[in-house]
């Protein structure tokens, strides 16, 4: 009988040792786990920001091509504007000729204010997605804090 309850309890402290073992596993694979979640989300928050950089760098030199089209616009405009109070109707064979160069000077001017409006329109996208990645990296950038606290 005793031989009995000795082999039952050494059985029973075998079990609870594997218990106890499985349990610290379990915690070391949970943290583990944890911690691959945070590598994840930092590598994610290097992606968006080398993105968001990238854009940054595209928007800086679509703004350099804003500027000079806008310089340019500004003195085909001027121009254009001084050709059509130009006219003189005295001579009709100058007139159909300085009739022909307006045309051409407004063709230009509205090619011109065309690419101008199609900038400023490139850069309202640019600035939208760039605010778009900011607020995501900010809210990723919380999530990551969180957890290594």
């Amino acid at each position: 009988m005793f031989a009995a309850n000795l082999q039952t309890n050494i059985e029973m402290k075998k079990i609870l040792a594997i218990c106890i073992m499985a349990i610290f596993g379990l915690s070391a694979f949970s943290q583990s786990a944890t911690k691959v979640d945070n590598l994840k989300q930092q590598q994610q928050v290097l992606d968006l920001t080398a993105k968001l950089n990238k854009l940054e760098i595209e928007y800086a030199k679509e703004q350099a091509n804003y500027a000079e089209l806008s310089a340019k616009a500004s003195t085909v405009n001027a121009s254009a504007n001084a050709m059509t109070t130009d006219f003189n109707t005295t001579d009709a064979s100058s007139t159909v000729k300085d009739a022909k160069k307006v045309v051409k000077k407004l063709d230009e001017t509205k090619a011109i204010n065309k690419k101008l409006a199609k900038s400023q329109k490139t850069l309202t996208k640019m600035q939208a997605k760039i605010a778009k990645l900011k607020a995501k990296l900010e809210t990723l950038d919380k999530k990551v804090e969180i957890v290594e606290q």
